[in-house]
This record gives structure tokens, sequence and C-alpha cells, in this order.
């Protein structure tokens, strides 16, 4: 095919050798746009990944798309080229799909790479996003995720919400931004109340030794003896642990938590996530979440002492917040934060945390450009709707893009 006389032609390497399963034989189809090599090493090493789960899958570069006998899903691993065009092998990408209808509809997961110091940051992978949205015989299954400098903390929040969706464990070989310690600890519960209105529990934990660990630090749990262990964001309180669960119907880690009685012990190990620490040296720190993204904020409120912190949350209804109101109640009675907004989609306005930024837009504009830090954790649904809102208020209020800010440390993301 076209992709095939492109490698020819340039010299470049076909993806063709990471091929075990025939494109008609697998149920995962893995497709890579890639120029100077950076974009193929992450795709290889998810690709790998799914081999190790057991999955039939095939890879092949964009401009080789083509029609997949039994194929469920279809992957996209693309970088950007230039001033937001396609790299060398992906090309012909956009014809091909309005050519070739799928002989079964694929339900569709874009991972777009570049670097934000570009202002085109992502856009082929954006556009592929639209494309597959756009043409018949595809249906959305993650949302689109953009990648910068090849971040290995961007691309672990999107393994964790596919290995969520999946019900999988795939692992990568990434650079290492976090640290594990070397091994599985005992953790005893020491309270686990009852589910609130929307399914959830706020856990609290101890150690049973006294290892080195901050809120926005993740604890990875082992339910039972072969099951996939799941990583929660966990908040620091003392030397105990909090972590929020959401309990899942078919969630074997969720239902396996949530059921557990004062007393009980867990098996878990804690990892580093030096990404997502508390600005301690800023002037204004933003903690915006919704859902169980509020846990690690309810351990960073207690490390603050000058900074002035703004918490938007973002939940079902009013009630869905009285699990976590008595800390954010003690630390503003002590003076660690000014005050939280809440967002509900069910009562009052009808609102999302993003439409609390649009409306607070000069407050944000004037906090972004005096050094003020805004930390985004939970769904990644809703860091996308944040960063266009983001984005919106910094080109127009500072002429700046929200890149400028995100390169200066001013966003630091944790959503899955």
């Amino acid at each position: 095919m076209i992709g095939g006389l492109i490698n020819r032609l340039t010299g470049k390497k076909s993806l063709s050798k990471t091929r075990k399963w025939s494109k008609d034989e697998a149920d995962y189809i893995l497709l890579c746009g890639t120029h100077t090599g950076g974009t193929e090493i992450k795709a290889k090493s998810f690709f790998k990944g799914l081999l190790a789960e057991g999955k039939r899958v095939f890879m092949d570069e964009l401009d080789n798309y083509s029609t997949y006998e039994n194929a469920t899903h279809l992957i996209v691993f693309t970088a950007t080229y230039g001033a937001g065009g396609p790299p060398i092998n992906a090309t012909y990408f956009e014809d091909l799909i309005e050519d070739i209808e799928p002989k079964s509809p694929l339900k569709f997961s874009v991972v777009a790479f570049g670097s934000t110091s570009f202002p085109d940051f992502c856009q082929f992978g954006i556009d592929v996003d639209s494309w597959l949205n756009s043409v018949s015989g595809f249906e959305r299954f993650l949302p689109l995720v953009k990648i910068n400098e090849q971040s290995s903390s961007d691309l672990r929040s999107w393994l964790s919400l596919w290995n969520r969706s999946t019900d999988m464990n795939v692992q990568l070989e990434l650079k290492s931004v976090s640290n594990k310690l070397s091994k599985v600890e005992n953790f005893t519960i020491l309270e686990n109340p009852e589910l609130n209105v929307d399914d959830t529990a706020l856990i609290k934990l101890r150690p049973s030794n006294a290892p080195e660990f901050r809120s926005g630090d993740l604890l990875s749990v082992i339910s039972h003896e072969g099951e996939k262990p799941r990583m929660y964001s966990i908040a620091r309180v003392g030397d105990e642990i909090l972590l929020s669960v959401k309990k899942h119907d078919n969630g074997i880690c969720s239902s396996y938590l949530c059921t557990l009685n004062k007393g009980d012990t867990i098996q878990a190990t804690l990892e580093h996530n030096k990404t997502f620490h508390f600005a301690e040296n800023a002037p204004s720190v933003w903690l915006i979440g919704n859902g169980t993204g509020i846990a690690p904020y309810l351990g960073m409120i207690e490390e603050n002492k000058d900074a002035s912190i703004n918490l938007i949350w973002g939940g079902r209804t009013e009630s869905s917040f009285d699990l976590y109101k008595p800390y954010i109640d003690k630390a503003i009675d002590k003076g660690s934060m000014n005050g939280f907004e809440l967002a509900l989609s069910r009562e009052g306005k009808k609102q999302y945390v993003q439409d609390i930024l649009d409306e607070q837009s000069d407050k944000v504009a004037t906090a972004l450009d005096s050094g003020g830090v805004f930390m985004l954790c939970g769904s990644m649904a809703m860091q996308n709707s944040v960063l266009e809102v983001l984005d919106k208020i910094t080109n127009e209020k500072l002429q700046k893009s929200i890149s400028t800010f995100q390169n200066n440390g001013q966003l630091l993301k944790d959503c899955y």
C-alpha cells in the first residue's frame, strides 16, 4: 500500500516486524503515526503490553489502514509534524477512512503526541480524533488525550483510564517519573463508613511501616491473589492515608475496598508521583477536581503554609460533598484555605467545574499571570474541558496559550 511505498522510498523501517496476529485475526488494531520514532517506541510498548495481557493485537502504520475481519477496537498513537500536519506515514489516513468502511463497528481511542512549545500542539491527533468521530462505523471509546514532550506522566494517566475501562492491567516500559517502593506493604483499615449517595467511600488506612509518601502519591491495591492491582491517588493526613473509592457494580477492587471493615488489612504498594505534589512556593494554588479526584487535595490543604488555596469540585449534588466537607471546614477554620465552590450537575445551576472557571476568567488570568498553580485531578473528560477553558482565558486575557503556563510548571495533572 501507499505507506509501504513511502517507507521504501524514504528508507524508513516498517512497523510490520511488530506483528504477531494478522490484521484479520486481531481484536485490537493499533495504528501509529510517527516521524522521528519517539511515538513508535511508545506504541510498541503498548503493543507488547496488550500481548502480555493475552490479547490478539495487530500493529501497523496509519497509512496502511485497511479492513479488519474481527477487530473491535482501533487505537491510534500519532505525532504531529510541522505546522499541525501528519507525520510521514500518516499522510493518506484521512482519505483512507473515508473510502474504507469498517466491516463491523470499531471503538476508537486516540493518543496524540506533541510539544506545547509549538502553537499547533497535537493538531494532527486532534484531526484524527475528529475524523474518526464523524465517519460512520466508528464509536468513541475513550476521550482524546494529548501527551506533551513524550510525558510518561501524561501517558500513565491515559493508561490508567484504558485499564479501568477494559478491566486490563497493561504495563508500559516508561521513563521513571515515579519510584515504586521495593515491596508490598500491609495497610490497616481505620475507618470505612457507609457509602454516600453516589456509592462512594472515603477510606482511612495506616501503613504497617512508615514509608515516605505525600499527598498526590499513588496506592496500588491488590484486592485478591491473582487479581490485577488498581491504583488510587491518595491524601496524607498525619501518618495516615485517605483514599476515595467509588463502588462500581462490576468493579472487583472497588467492591473489595468498600466492603472492608475497621481492623481489616489489605496489601498494596505505594508509588511516588513526583509530578503531582503540592506546589509549596506558589502564591496561589487552584485545586480543581471532580468525583473521587478530590482525595489528594484533602491532604494537600494540610500541607499549606502560605499559599492562597481555591478549591473547585464537581459532583452530582450538594450531599455528594458531605463525605469530604469535614476536612474542608477544618482547613478553612485553620486558615489553610480560602473557601470552596461546588459545580453540581444535578442541582441548582447544573454546571461543571469548567463553567465556574469561565465565570471567573479575570480571577483565573490574574492568578496565572502572578505565578499561581492550577492542579487537576479527576476524570479525563473533565481535564480536557478544563484545559479548553483555560486556554481560551489565557489567549483572550493574557495573549498566551495555556501551554506557556504548563511549561512554567503552573499546570499539574493527574487524571484518568
